[in-house]
């Protein structure tokens, strides 16, 4: 008899997304959302019976089921929480349900109309975590790294603040353990060997804005790897607590995820995840992007994984090539992904179908980086720039770059620019918290097959060059 495991309430919000991303993908697979397909991809991979979340998902507006013919369809409400957004509110009312199906129906299943159903593979029942659950703090693992506290969780693993006991330092460290559960135990070895493929090849990259990997231990039941603690948390936490956030800092973390990006793509090393979550900013203020590759630890591909994990890839930043043929995409999806993170520096939003260029939000904005975000972000390979060299070459033709940017640290800082940044009354200060390394509200996902809506489904209809010639 296989042991019941606790279902915690970060397991319902996740797996509550995973089943509304597989919906929103197989659309963009370009296959009806037929609701046995549906649960024939998810029903295994999740602890409570699929048709009780399909029955909670529908009820709280997230999902539509037509029982006429049969099929599913994402509200934009379940959009929004498969993007990262509404994810207390989705926890909040899953907790609620969950709890109260449970004390009307005991240990039995909870009746649905969508279907007969089917018992829970793994775990059957809902339970609060108890305090301290899945913090391990103390834990030393090898003799070598001791645990000191959970500073983040998403699409691949926990990230740890953990001490490097043979030299007394911190790093971050980084367990792959909750990504098992979503899988058979038959794929186990495939993901193992991507993840020791994608880290071997981050490994072999060496450039001040890319993050060092120190230590790895791909051996364990739940492999780790050891890279650098950078303490100013992420790009993320920079858009969400700052109260205003500096045109010339925005540039130089666009040039120094650019320079990265160059540096890794020559080594033809591709990110295809790439967020605000994994742009990390060390103690000096620069950024350091890190996870370069981890998407494909989790790539659907049709012959040995074949659902669709949402813990990777936020569907706003991934360009459209990434849904249609993932395997296939390259540095230009990379080039995209910045371009929406660039809008979001410069704006504190997302690009939206219709959404302004930066320059009519903020006038100030020196000419010319209106143009360098269109063609960075074409839904079109062909009309996109190709290479991070061109726009390299374009942004250094941009006038009035001096008025914003400090001659002297244009890309590497030298002293924390953040400690002249104010963040939000209530938010964490620079040096007050661990990292946000990754972050389950983000994960979106990252570049995988997470879900579908691609970013250029909700952008302008046309190009900035056609936008000036009416």
């Amino acid at each position: 008899m296989e042991a019941k495991t606790k279902v915690t309430k970060e397991v319902l919000c996740e797996e509550a997304r995973f089943i509304l991303a597989n919906i929103m993908a197989e659309s963009k697979y370009g296959r009806q959302n037929s609701y046995d397909d549906i649960r024939r991809v998810c029903e295994g991979a999740v602890s409570i019976p699929f048709t009780e979340y399909v029955g909670f998902l529908e009820k709280s507006g997230y999902l539509k089921h037509d029982l006429s013919k049969e099929s599913l369809e994402v509200t934009s409400l379940g959009e929004d929480v498969v993007n990262g957004g509404s994810l207390t509110e989705l926890t909040v009312q899953a907790v609620a349900h969950f709890k109260s199906a449970r004390r009307s129906k005991g240990r039995g299943d909870v009746k649905s109309s969508s279907g007969p159903t089917k018992a829970p593979p793994r775990r059957d029942r809902y339970e609060e975590p108890r305090s301290g659950d899945g913090l391990s703090a103390g834990e030393v693992l090898d003799s070598r790294y001791e645990k000191l506290a959970s500073i983040g969780s998403g699409g691949v693993g926990t990230v740890y603040r953990a001490r490097q006991v043979p030299l007394n330092r911190q790093v971050a460290l980084k367990e792959i353990r909750d990504l098992f559960s979503f899988f058979a135990e038959e794929q186990r070895p495939e993901i193992v060997r991507r993840f020791t493929d994608v880290v071997r090849a981050h490994a072999e990259l060496a450039h001040p804005n890319i993050l060092p990997i120190h230590d790895v231990n791909l051996e364990k039941e739940f492999p780790y790897v050891v890279s650098e603690l950078c303490p100013n948390g992420s790009v993320r936490r920079l858009i969400t607590d700052a109260e205003t956030i500096p045109v010339g800092l925005s540039l130089k973390y666009l040039l120094q995820t650019l320079h990265a990006l160059q540096a890794a793509h020559r080594e033809r090393v591709s990110h295809r995840g790439l967020k605000p979550e994994n742009m990390l900013i060390d103690a000096y203020g620069n950024v350091k992007v890190g996870d370069f590759g981890f998407s494909r630890v989790v790539e659907r591909d049709q012959s040995v994984i074949r659902q669709v994990y949402v813990g990777m890839g936020t569907v706003a930043y991934m360009a459209p090539e990434l849904f249609v043929d993932p395997t296939g995409a390259g540095p230009q999806a990379d080039i995209y992904a910045l371009g929406i993170i660039f809008y979001e520096l410069l704006t504190r939003k997302l690009p939206g179908r219709r959404s302004p260029m930066p320059s009519e939000i903020d006038p100030k904005l020196p000419e010319g980086l209106d143009d360098i975000f269109d063609l960075m972000t074409r839904d079109s390979r062909t009309d996109r720039y190709s290479t991070v060299d061109d726009i390299l070459d374009d942004f250094n033709k941009i006038e009035g770059l001096n008025e914003v940017m400090d001659k002297q640290q244009q890309v590497l800082a030298a002293e924390n620019p953040l400690n002249e940044i104010k963040f939000k009354p209530g938010a964490t200060q620079p040096g007050e918290v661990p990292l946000d390394t990754t972050s389950v509200e983000s994960s979106a996902p990252a570049g995988a097959t997470a879900a579908s809506g691609a970013a250029g489904s909700k952008r302008r209809p046309y190009s900035f060059q056609q936008r000036n010639k009416k």
